[in-house]
């Protein structure tokens, strides 16, 4: 397929960024009814290598949902319910204990600024640090997290997998073998191990890049520690195509290509209905509707000013999350369109918006739906 020919309003859009070096490569994926419309990289992810539908590319908080939905499905299998209380899952939470899974869920725990210490400490050290340090905000607050909770989130699941803690997997081990292998997302992965990959899996790694005083500089998220080290609410790594092909997991209830149930039908109502709604958030500095872990279009508090919307003609029951200046993934089930696309660079938060909005309503031309 001719991207340029089929997508011109979107190459467009993504050369437009490069030529202002908002980005130097950028990968996109798009999906009609589960039949995929396009899945391809643009540009460069380094001098010599170019961004192409393998590229691993960083999520940022756009992986975020596959968190929930895997949490989700463990409470499912234990007949357990989002309105339980953290302290019953972790004895140790302290006063964040009354905090309800759906309260962390739906970023209303009171505590968005905290810092994990992610990627210098260990895992250990990161839920600790959460659990002890105190809230800012009243517990109800609306106020995204960017990492803090989803720590908490990501130890409620160790737990619910392994049970004691001396016995608990890793956090990325569980999502691997129990939502991203049965579910077919083989090149997705919570960090990449800089001692497991090897050197193909390492090339295909992007280099990423921070946008500063007009320029392209490296990021530190292309290496080291940022590249390794599991934050179950940053740090998911892979193809975009697997990111579009988790919300189509979600757009069919659950349901696997082959017609098994992976995630249950009442963990999907559940995790796309909104839970969180006209609430201001103090983080976002918008008003933004939250399902489970994931975005629920919030077009209706101002299409043009909303944050990671999904663009102008997207319905009103469209879903999903993006990751911070950089990415993003939504379904829209009325349209039945899946998008997820990923920028190797970090243009500041409102070029990226402006970049958003823009790729966005440039898709939604292209698929023939007038913004």
């Amino acid at each position: 397929m001719d991207s340029r020919q089929e997508f011109p309003n979107l190459c467009q859009a993504i050369d437009d960024g490069i030529r202002r070096r908002l980005h130097t490569g950028l990968q996109v994926y798009i999906s009609r009814d589960g039949h995929t419309l396009l899945d391809s990289g643009f540009g460069e992810s380094s001098e010599t290598i170019a961004v192409t539908a393998e590229t691993r590319m960083l999520w940022r908080s756009a992986g975020k949902p596959l968190t929930a939905a895997l949490l989700l499905m463990l409470l499912s299998e234990q007949q357990l319910s989002v309105q339980l209380p953290l302290g019953d899952v972790l004895p140790a939470a302290g006063d964040k204990g009354r905090l309800t899974l759906q309260q962390l869920l739906t970023h209303q725990g009171g505590f968005p600024e905290t810092d994990t210490g992610w990627p210098h400490v260990s895992w250990d050290e990161s839920v600790q640090r959460v659990l002890d340090t105190p809230g800012t905000l009243a517990p109800g607050s609306a106020a995204y997290h960017p990492q803090s909770s989803w720590f908490l989130l990501a130890e409620v699941i160790r737990c619910l997998d392994s049970g004691p803690r001396e016995t608990r997997r890793e956090f990325a081990v569980v999502l691997r073998e129990r939502l991203l292998q049965p579910a077919g997302l083989l090149q997705t992965s919570c960090g990449v191990g800089e001692q497991a990959a090897g050197q193909n899996e390492l090339r295909l790694c992007p280099d990423l890049y921070e946008r500063k005083g007009g320029q392209l500089q490296k990021s530190v998220y292309s290496a080291g520690p940022w590249r390794s080290t599991p934050s179950a609410g940053g740090n998911l790594r892979g193809p975009v195509r697997e990111l579009g092909c988790f919300y189509e997991l979600l757009m069919r209830q659950g349901r696997l290509p082959n017609g098994a149930q992976l995630i249950p039908v009442e963990s999907i109502r559940l995790m796309t209905q909104r839970h969180r709604t006209g609430a201001f958030d103090s983080v976002l500095q918008h008003q933004v509707d939250f399902g489970l872990g994931l975005i629920c279009n919030s077009a209706r508090y101002g299409a043009d000013t909303v944050p990671y919307g999904f663009g102008t003609p997207a319905s009103d029951s469209s879903f999903g999350h993006g990751g911070a200046q950089c990415s993003l993934g939504f379904c829209d089930p009325e349209h039945r369109i899946v998008v997820a696309w990923a920028a190797n660079a970090f243009c500041g938060e409102g070029q990226h918006q402006r970049r958003n909005r823009q790729i966005n309503d440039a898709i939604w031309r292209d698929l023939g739906t007038k913004c």
